[in-house]
């Protein structure tokens, strides 16, 4: 599934910018999918390691500038959605070109030497070359981890954003809602507080029954 969309995204020449996770570590076109930075790294790097093996009989300079700068320009090149495999691959670009190379173009002597020089062809590239393998995987992972950060989706970031400046100001403007209700009760005058009292007092007294009037002794006759 995944590689079928990005053989398609790369026949799209559409004019519209790429989605953000379709970038590379720099400017705004579309990276390379996750096939294309593998290729890239382990086609270089082949390709160096015949050249030196050819000239010198052994791995050298050329094979280890080759295998930084293309694990280098894999990680950077490679969009931000794939960048798993550019990431891990170092260690086994390293590993397996170098053991190939040794075994097929390496040279033998004419009476052989059995396990031994066999070990000896394929173990001393390895080792000599072990800092250059340990610094370009150091180098591949930082940066992946840095895009990881860095490139994020920007509807997410804008979102979570105004989120939080939202309920910033909702809480300041209950803040200032309630302290403006406390300097309003304050400042209102006594005769108005005490108003209520003293018409409770009024209605009271009111609301009292006036005193009975003795009968006349006329009507108790």
């Amino acid at each position: 599934m995944t590689a079928t969309r990005d053989r398609r995204s790369d026949l799209d020449d559409s004019p519209a910018a790429p989605a953000w996770d379709e970038r590379p570590i720099l400017g705004r076109s579309r990276g390379l999918p996750w096939w294309g930075a593998i290729l890239l790294a382990w086609g270089l790097t082949a390709v160096a390691a015949v050249i030196d093996m050819q000239a010198q009989g052994t791995l050298g300079k050329i094979f280890q500038a080759t295998y930084v700068i293309s694990c280098v320009a894999a990680i950077c090149l490679v969009r931000r959605a794939n960048l798993f495999g550019p990431m891990v691959q170092p260690p086994l670009v390293f590993a397996i070109v170098a053991v190939v190379a040794n075994l097929a173009l390496a040279p033998t002597d004419a009476g052989g030497g059995g396990k031994r020089t066999l070990l000896i062809t394929i173990g001393f590239p390895l080792t000599s070359n072990f800092p250059t393998m340990a610094i370009t995987t150091g180098i591949t992972l930082g940066l992946g981890i840095l895009r990881l950060f860095m490139q994020r989706d920007p509807d997410r970031v804008s979102g979570s954003r105004s989120g939080s400046s939202s309920r910033s100001g909702s809480g300041s403007g209950s803040g200032e809602s309630a302290r403006a209700k406390a300097s309003a009760a304050s400042a209102r005058p006594k005769s108005t507080r005490e108003r209520p009292s003293a018409e409770r007092g009024s209605t009271r007294t009111t609301d009292r029954k006036p005193p009975r009037k003795p009968r006349d002794r006329e009507d108790r006759a």
